[in-house]
């Protein structure tokens, strides 16, 4: 993807060029991770914690779609509601201080950090693997120029065009970054219509910076 890139921007020899591999790489691994927050193409993943009153969550999460947790005495597998901070905030303003007891809420309090609600009491409390979570997660990042995203093979096409917006931009050639730019957004437009939807359970999506000028509306 960086050599159809340099093509584009017509500086195929990379010894003689104003863009190091390891810069095109970043912005392959730029779009990569803001095309799967957005279109949520990557597998869901389980992941398995330890029970205690704040989980910390893999720094890959994107979205939680789903969780369960081990009760106990009754030792059997229950499903937690996912909430936010604001419904945390309707059901208990002094939440900071709730009882303990068996927990049926998994609250997102920051990037990669979520809490049972109520929180967990002697029985429930350090359990190992007694809380498992189902959702997506960044895959691996790029490197050679042969990786394959995994991503809808349409979408593949989109990352020389994106690098290619990128360096225009850097050098100053807005009119030939538009055209780039356009070229994305109508794929990403097109993928999201006909992506597979995902469960309508209420989720948390994590959010990168700001992607710049890319229009990520449907």
């Amino acid at each position: 993807m960086r050599s159809e890139a340099r093509y584009i921007i017509g500086q195929p020899d990379s010894s003689n060029s104003d863009f190091t591999e390891a810069q095109l790489t970043a912005w392959a691994n730029e779009f990569y991770r803001n095309a799967c927050v957005r279109l949520e193409s990557v597998p869901i993943t389980a992941r398995s914690y330890t029970t205690a009153s704040s989980i910390t969550l893999n720094s890959n999460t994107i979205k939680v779609n789903r969780a369960k947790w081990k009760a106990q005495p009754q030792n059997q597998w229950i499903e937690l509601e996912i909430h936010d901070l604001d419904d945390l905030f309707a059901r208990d303003a002094d939440w900071e201080n709730a009882t303990t007891g068996t927990p049926d809420w998994l609250v997102r309090t920051g990037t990669f950090t979520a809490i049972p609600y109520p929180p967990p009491d002697t029985d429930n409390d350090a359990q190992a693997n007694g809380l498992k979570t189902y959702g997506l997660e960044l895959p691996t990042s790029l490197s050679a120029d042969a990786d394959t995203p995994d991503l809808p093979a349409n979408i593949h096409d989109l990352f020389p065009n994106y690098i290619a917006y990128k360096c225009f931009l850097r050098l100053g050639m807005n009119d030939k970054a538009g055209e780039q730019l356009i070229l994305v957004n109508t794929g990403l437009k097109a993928q999201r219509n006909v992506s597979t939807q995902f469960s309508d359970s209420k989720g948390w999506i994590w959010h990168d910076s700001d992607p710049g000028a890319i229009d990520w509306a449907s």
